[in-house]
């Protein structure tokens, strides 16, 4: 009998032959303790500055009802990711969207070096008496620093590493001081309409966004055939804990300059980059481009926290998991494969015209307009791949 694949890292993987997976019969179930480190692996690389931080920003905005709108389709659109693939599925959509993939995370690294840059600099640069620009650079460049040794361990360390960072993070329940804990609004600076005029593009993103996610797909291949995807359903709750712990110290007086906190934001930011720089060495691209989105994510991460620190910067790398990634995450879907020339003039045109719609609806207050923004990318992607639907769709009959 083959030994199952191992759940945290895919250097230990059982063989196969011409890219064929052995039977169902000849592997065994997915075992208690590697489901719950998969899960937990898994929170680790979806806990970043989204779930660090932009549940405090929308409640600012939106209040709890907010928080709650952002919360459910996070959670609910990760943990289904697992159920509503194969891994055979998600091998071909790792082969056939590998570039769009390999992007989405290194965007999502310089998205962690930005926040890191843009939340510590000023700390750092006060604590040592660096100049601004010197303590940015150092908060970014630490935590990219940190993430590249980490990715070039096998990558069953990093994935153990992630799995233990997980209840690490936990414990920062226990170090919050609770006494200066306030009730969350419930409203904030936009109207109340504003909510649910965002409302579609939050549930577009976080329902989809998950998809070109590299680490999920990685996850979701080494669940031994036959076996349930059960280690999403545990990164769901344990994902669920992450997010209230955000909420809870976001209702504190202080509560992101306190030590531990701080602490589990910086061992969740460098993880998380781990992760997919982990997963870039290893993706179905040249290595050059290897190379090239690697060292990019932390010279963009970088510049814009050096160049534009501030909240509409965040709040417009967000945007790419509002609107870029989950329309080529519908179009992938409706396409069945590489999407053609003409499709990428489809998305690349609707999501460039509906920019300003969705940085005026986030970064200043949502209007009637906004809304725009989810509906003409879909609608453009729809009417693009309807050919290929539909054959897919007489192919099946037949």
């Amino acid at each position: 009998m083959r030994t199952p694949p191992d759940v945290l890292g895919g250097d230990f993987a059982a063989p196969t032959h011409c890219g064929i997976a052995p039977a169902a019969s000849t592997r065994l179930p997915m075992d208690l303790p590697r489901t719950i480190l998969s899960g937990f692996a898994l929170a680790t690389s979806w806990t970043w500055c989204i779930g660090m931080f932009a549940p405090i920003l929308i409640g600012s905005l939106m209040g709890w009802p907010g928080i709650v709108l952002f919360a459910v389709p996070n959670v609910v659109g990760c943990a289904l990711f697992g159920y509503l693939r194969s891994a055979e599925r998600s091998r071909g959509e790792t082969r056939d969207h590998a570039a769009m993939f390999s992007f989405f995370s290194a965007a999502t690294v310089a998205f962690q070096v930005f926040f890191a840059g843009w939340l510590w600099g000023p700390m750092l640069a006060d604590a040592y008496r660096l100049t601004l620009g010197e303590g940015t650079a150092l908060a970014a460049g630490g935590i990219f620093a940190a993430a590249v040794l980490l990715a070039a361990l096998p990558r069953g360390f990093v994935w153990l590493a992630a799995a233990g960072a997980f209840p690490l993070s936990l414990a920062t329940f226990a170090l919050l001081p609770w006494n200066s804990l306030h009730a969350v609004a419930a409203h904030g600076e936009w109207p109340a309409e504003g909510m649910y005029l965002v409302l579609p593009t939050i549930v577009f993103g976080f329902a989809l966004s998950p998809n070109l996610d590299l680490t999920f797909h990685r996850a979701r291949q080494e669940v031994p055939a036959g076996a349930r995807p059960t280690n999403f359903a545990v990164f769901g709750v344990a994902f669920a804990s992450m997010l209230a712990l955000t909420v809870a110290y976001g209702a504190m007086q202080g509560g992101l300059n306190n030590p531990a906190v701080r602490a589990h934001m910086a061992l969740q930011l460098t993880l998380t980059s781990a992760l997919h720089l982990s997963e870039l060495r290893v993706a179905r691209i040249a290595p050059s481009a290897r190379l090239v989105l690697g060292v990019g994510a932390g010279l963009v991460g970088l510049a814009t926290a050096l160049e534009i620190p501030s909240r509409e910067t965040y709040l417009r790398y967000l945007g790419l998991y509002g609107l870029l990634f989950p329309a080529y995450a519908l179009l992938a879907l409706r396409a069945g494969g590489r999407p053609s020339p003409w499709q990428w003039v489809v998305l690349l045109a609707s999501c460039g015209a509906v920019t300003p719609l969705l940085d005026q609806g986030f970064n200043d207050r949502p209007t009637a307009w906004t809304p725009l923004a989810f509906v003409i990318p879909v609608v453009a992607i729809l009417l693009a791949t309807r050919r290929r639907a539909a054959t897919v769709a007489h192919a099946a009959a037949a």
